[in-house]
Order: C-alpha cells, then structure tokens, then sequence
C-alpha cells in the first residue's frame, strides 16, 4: 500500500505557512491595543459584510476561505469579467478557449469536458440561482454590490452543491425611495465604447424597479490576414430588471429578469511551437493568422427569477424559483493556416489520385492539419429552492431543499483534412449529445455558541443526480482504418445512436470549530465533503461504446486551518488559511488509444489526488492616504496512485491548471484637491508556471506570467461624477489563454493568447 505521507519538501512548505500564519496572528493580537502613532487619524480599513452562509455577518467572522469585492472595488480596478476575479483571488485559475465556455479550477480541480453528459466543479450563482452552463457564467460585471468566491466544497448551505468552490455574484437591490441612476460611458483603443449603468426608484411605497444596462463594441485584438477582418472581437449587450415588492414588513418579493446577447469573432489560433512539419508556417505576430473565413461566437443568455423571504415568528422562510435558458454557437478554425483540402497524396494508394508530387511538395504549400469546427448548444435548467432558517438562543440553524432539472442538446461538426505519415485524409464529422438532468438535495447545517468565544457548526447533506443521455454520430471518421464507426456489437457502421441512463448520490457532511480569541483575531477548523455527480463521454468517440462509457462522481475531502485578524486600530487586515484536499475519482480528460488501428480518443477517467497550500490575504492602510491590499498562493498538487493511461502512469504529475505561485499586489493614494478627490492605483498579478494537461507534456507547459495594471481618477466631493483614466497589461504581455498540441505529422502546439495592452478613459455621472 502506497503511504500517504507528505513528503519533506512539501512538510517544510505547510510548516513555512503555519509559522507565516501563527505570527501574523500574533502580531494582529498584541498589536490590537497599540497606540496611533503621532499625528494620525483613526481612519480604518474598510469593513466587509458577506452573505456566504446566507446571513449578513461580518467577513471576519466567517469560518471560510472567502475573498470579497464590493461595487466599488470592481470599479475602481476595472475588473468588468470573471478573468478579473480569477487574477486576484489566491488558488482560482480560468482559461478561456471561446468566450461561451471558460474553464474555472480552484485548488487544483475543474472541469474542460464539454460533453451535455458532464458538469461544473465551480459553482456560479447570481442572488442565489445556480448557474449550469458556462455560457451563461460569460458575463459582464455590473450592476453589482459585491462579488464573493468561497474556496473548497460547498453544499450545506447551497441548493446546488459544488465540489471546488462558489462563486456568488450579488446584485443591487432596486430602491422604494426617490429615483436614481448612474450612467458610465467608455472609450478605449481598439475602438472599445462602453456604456452602462441603471436607474431604480419607488413605484410605491411599498414597490421598488430597477433597470440595469450594459453595452459594448469592440474591434479585434487579431486579425485574418486572408480576409482583412479582425478577429478576437467583442459585441455584447445585456440588460436586467427587476421588481422589489414589501406587502408587509414580513415578506420581500424580488422578481428579476435578464438577458444578454453577444455577436464576436473568435480568437485567433496561432501556431506557437513545430517539431519541423508546420515551423515554416508560424506567423510572425501572434495575433494574425490566414483564415479561409472569419468564424463567430455568438450567445444567448435569458433568464427569470423570483426570490421570496418571510419572517415567521422566530424563523425565516425563503423561497428561490428561477427558470434560464441558453443558446450559443461558435465556428472557427483550430489549426492555424491557410489549406487548400482538395490536394491529396497517398504513399500506399493509387497513384493516379495523387494530385501531389511526394510528401515533401505537399510540406512546403500549407500546413499539415485543417481543423474547422462548428459548435452549438442549447440548454435550459428550471430550479427551486426552499430554505427555512432561525435562531434559538444559543442554536442558529438552516435547513433546505433543492430541486433542478437541466436539459442539454449539444451539436458539433469538423471539417477536417490531415496529412500524415500514412497519407492525407479529409471529410466531416457530425456528433450530438443529449442530456436530461434532474438532481435533488436536502441540506441542513446548525451552529452551536458553546461558550462566547467557541462555537461549534455541524451540516449534512444528500444528493442525487438522474441523467438521460444520447449520443448521435455520423460522417467519415479520420481516426481509424476504415473511417467507419463501431456499433454496441462492435459492427463498423456508417453511425450510430445510442442512450444510456445514470444515477448518483451521495451524503455530503461538514464539521466546523471556530474560536474568537479576541475582538480582532478568529480561528477556525473545517472538514467538508464535496460530490460532483457521475456522467458519460459523448465528445466525439470513435464507438458507441465509449460514447456510453461512463464516468464515477467526484468526491473531495477538504481540511481547513483558517485564520483572521487585524491590527494597529483596524488599519491592518490578515487572513489566511492552510488546506489539504484529497480528491477521489478525480474526473479528468485524457487522450486513450481505443484499439490497434485507432489513434487516441478524449475520453473521461477517474483518478486520485491531493492538493495541499497556504492562502495568504491583506488589506493594510500604510497612512490616511495610502493602501496596500494582495493576496498570495501557495498549492502543490498531484496525482496519488496508480493512474494509468495507454500503459503511462500519471502518478505524481502535477494536476493541471493549478499554478504553484500565485500573487496579486495592489496599492491605491487618495488625495483631495481644490478639484475634487483623486485616487491613483496600481495592480500587480503574477502566476507561476503550470501544464495546460494531466499528462504534464513538457508542450503544454505555460510559462510563468505577469500583468501590470494602473489607472488614475478624478471625483467630485460629493460623488455626483468621476473620471477615470486606465490602462490593463501595461507591458503587452503575451499571455496564455488556451494551449492545444495536435499531431497530424509532427507535433504542434495552438495557443490563444489573453488581451493586449489596453486603455482608455471612462466618465461616470450619478444622480
């Protein structure tokens, strides 16, 4: 039996952490009654509310692993997407290959399978509806109050449960009071004009609307140097209202509704790495490429919601009903270059269908891969929620249950040509996979106060997860002998269509101490237990049979040593916290050979890991004027045992995704002139070098890699308008978006890289 203990190295990594993490906290304790220095105010840093347990509490207090944005914060950083909270939370990775399915992991585990029969490990809620797909989680930030991401599983507390993490966006609640509004209005380089904003008021007295805005118009950060269009561009428009309603001073209605829209060409796929065969071929800007044609990324978002809360006598029920649905389409070309699929050479053929001279001709006019894909999915998810929590002296509890039906169809084509060793090959492939999900849970947690400084927090939950898939194929296949299919009976035919069922379920518990040693300085300890259901392959098997080969849940074991503080009369905020997560039936994407004339196939298998680091966070007012906030992350993470693929063990590789480094620095000077109040910020991300695969290829290595951020505002005194002045990856780095490695004749790798240098100016009025 293999032992599960931690290596040196990795022990004096946990030690290093602890000892880190005890003397920060001592220093918060005896530095809690220290007097100012001479000459400087009481001024403080900011104090953060969070509703993560569904309860409005202090950050400080919050027994999790939580980082929090306000409005504010998003503003004046300018994080306007997902990727902005990514760079700036210790442990959060998101890579992007289309704009409609970002691919999210935390603490070494999320999920790229893109199949209708697999879902998410992060969790994306707004105002408390779970979000399924990821088309729909590839949204602007606005009309926000604040952004929350809880690190490590969550499920007694959520309707939905998540293995990985949450991420809980939380919008404005619309006002009963006077009508108000706020308009920001943007212009950038690469012809970026930008507007957003809202307006909300009283219909009643007892009635509150509010509608929410946002529009933008991007031209491309890459260009098709075959058509002269640009590529990598951005079109988007979105809208929310919503309707607040108070009959009683018991009962709260908000109605919400959405929708988004977004029209933009696809990134471009340059060639960033070739054995020989396509080294000929690498553009010289890595943002321009020839394409036979432009391709598109188009989504659809819409979605209602209706969220009920009712004070009982000594209890509160709240009722969460929400209905969306999702559209998206997405074409464009995965291998760089220009091909003329009509040329053809076959060493072993007929000689008469060569229309080539020899294999060396056909290297020197294009590359050797052509890879047009065309995507399209819809998807609607139908939940409901009920929740009744209360207090009881000494007792605070909550209990729930959930309910969400998913429905997928999910539809792709490749035109493809290849040359190859064995001689060329073209044609298409169609491929669909449907799924209906319908999963269930009840979920409980209570907090005992066992004295005024300890309390003790027990929750339990079960789930279960019900999935009617098909899998449909048909088209000439590239991958093996004949370009056929294989049927249940291991026929080759033509296509085939197949449907399968599945079911999955699971106990889910969590147990948390939490020991406020003083007013400054809390401690906690938490065990959870994270499940993320089963499902099936489906994306673009050989054979029948591995279209309906299934894939086992995903459990997650998490140990959390956590602690916060603050010092010097609040103008210093410490958390951190230590973890150590272990990952059973880890569901992971691999490339296996399905048989003796069959080159790989993505398929889905399960395997086991650990990921264990330290968490680091800060907020430090140096003076009135001056502050300092960051963030640091330390995982290491790794396959455990035996984890074979094609006679490879990938035990001991490092877990994809999961930099072991991360950081984020940033520090803002506020000053007041006879002009208004003027505010200059500088932001700093760093991230340290990872595999883009489980298989740590030494060509799906991403280098480390750094962002540098600034921007400079003007405000009024009384906040009626700003002005801001920005500029994002001031250096023009060459990040890495997404990385793939093909290899029709040699090897190569495609990237898509994240965007350019930008800047601009915004102007913002409110009223």
């Amino acid at each position: 039996m293999k032992s599960t203990s931690i290596p040196q190295t990795r022990r004096r990594a946990l030690a290093v952490g602890i000892a880190l993490a005890m003397s920060g906290s001592a220093l918060a304790q005896e530095q809690d009654q220290d007097a100012l220095p001479q000459g400087q105010s009481n001024k403080s840093v900011e104090v953060i509310q969070v509703t993560a347990r569904h309860k409005v509490e202090s950050l400080q207090e919050t027994p999790i692993a939580i980082s929090a944005f306000s409005g504010d914060q998003l503003a004046n950083s300018r994080i306007e997407a997902l990727n902005g909270i990514a760079e700036r939370v210790p442990g959060f990775q998101m890579n992007v290959y289309n704009a409609a399915e970002p691919e999210l992991f935390m603490r070494g585990i999320g999920s790229d399978i893109e199949s209708a029969g697999a879902g998410a490990a992060i969790g994306i809620y707004v105002d408390g509806v779970y979000i399924s797909r990821g088309v729909a989680a590839a949204m602007d930030l606005y009309d926000l109050a604040s952004v929350e991401v809880l690190r490590g599983p969550q499920g007694t507390l959520y309707g939905k449960n998540v293995v990985g993490g949450a991420i809980n966006f939380i919008t404005k609640k619309p006002s009963m009071a006077y009508p108000e509004g706020k308009v920001e209005l943007t212009a950038g380089n690469y012809g970026l004009l930008q507007a957003r904003g809202y307006v909300t008021g009283g219909l009643s007295d007892n009635v509150g609307a509010k509608l929410a805005f946002s529009a933008v118009d991007r031209d491309g950060f890459g260009k098709n140097t075959h058509t002269g269009n640009d590529a990598d561009t951005l079109e988007r428009y979105s809208v929310r209202g919503q309707l607040l309603i108070n009959p009683s001073d018991d009962l709260e209605i908000l109605l919400s509704a959405d929708y988004s829209k977004s029209d933009s060409v696809p990134t471009v796929r340059h060639i960033s790495y070739s054995e020989g065969r396509n080294a000929a071929f690498i553009s010289a800007d890595p943002r321009e490429a020839d394409n036979e044609f432009d391709g598109f990324e188009d989504t659809e978002v819409k979605g209602l919601s209706a969220n009920i809360r009712y004070d009982l006598d000594g209890m509160t029920f709240t009722s969460i009903t929400a209905y969306r649905d999702n559209d998206f389409g997405f074409y464009e070309n995965a291998a760089a270059g220009m091909v003329d699929d009509s040329l053809f050479f076959d060493p072993w053929g007929d000689p008469a269908n060569n229309n080539v001279a020899d294999d060396d001709a056909l290297a020197a006019m294009q590359v050797d891969d052509m890879w047009y894909q065309h995507k399209e999915e819809q998807s609607s998810q139908f939940s409901q929620e009920f929740r009744l929590a209360g207090v009881q002296g000494k007792l605070d509890w909550q209990m729930g249950a959930y309910y969400m039906r998913e429905d997928i169809d999910r539809h792709e084509m490749v035109n493809y040509w290849f040359h190859t060793p064995w001689g060329t090959t073209t044609g298409k492939i169609y491929n669909s996979t449907y799924a209906v999900t319908d999963s269930y849970a009840v979920f409980g947690q209570a907090s005992y106060n066992l004295t005024d400084a300890w309390r003790l927090t027990a929750g339990l939950r079960w789930s279960e997860d019900e999935k009617d898939f098909r899998s449909v194929a048909s088209g000439r296949r590239f991958d093996n002998w004949d370009n056929m299919h294989g049927d249940l009976k291991g026929n080759r035919v033509e296509g085939y269509d197949v449907s399968t069922q599945g079911s999955w379920d699971a106990w889910t518990p969590s147990l948390v101490v939490d020991y406020k040693a003083s007013q400054d300085l809390f401690f906690y300890y938490s065990l959870a237990r994270g499940y993320k259901a089963g499902g099936f392959n489906g994306e673009g098997p050989e054979s029948a049979e591995e279209a309906l080969a299934s894939f086992a849940p995903e459990f997650a074991l998490n140990h959390e040593l956590g602690f916060k503080s603050q010092a010097f009369n609040d103008r210093l905020r410490f958390n951190g916290a230590l973890f150590f997560t272990k990952y059973t039936d880890l569901q992971s994407q691999v490339w296996v050979e399905t048989g003796p004339n069959t080159p790989a196939d993505l398929e889905v298998r399960n395997g086991t890991g650990e990921a264990q680091g330290l968490e680091l966070e800060f907020t430090a007012l140096l003076t009135d004027n001056l502050t300092l906030n960051g963030a640091y992350g330390y995982i290491d993470s790794e396959f455990t045992d035996t984890f074979e693929v094609d006679g490879n063990d990938l035990n001991g590789n490092r877990m994809r995704r999961t930099p072991e480094h991360t950081l984020n620095l940033a520090a803002a000077y506020e000053w007041e002139s006879d002009l208004g109040l003027w505010a200059a910020r500088l932001d700093y991300q760093y991230q340290d070098e990872y595999f883009f695969d489980n298989s740590n290829d030494p060509l799906t290595k991403v280098d480390s890699e750094y962002t540098v951020n600034a921007s400079l505002q003007l405000a009024s005194l009384d906040d009626s308008w700003r002005v801001q002045l920005w500029a994002k990856n001031l250096t023009d780095e060459q990040n890495i978006a997404s990385t793939t490695v093909y290899a029709a004749w040699d090897n190569t790798v495609f990237s898509s890289y994240k965007a350019p240098r930008t800047f601009g100016i915004s102007a913002t009025y409110q009223f």
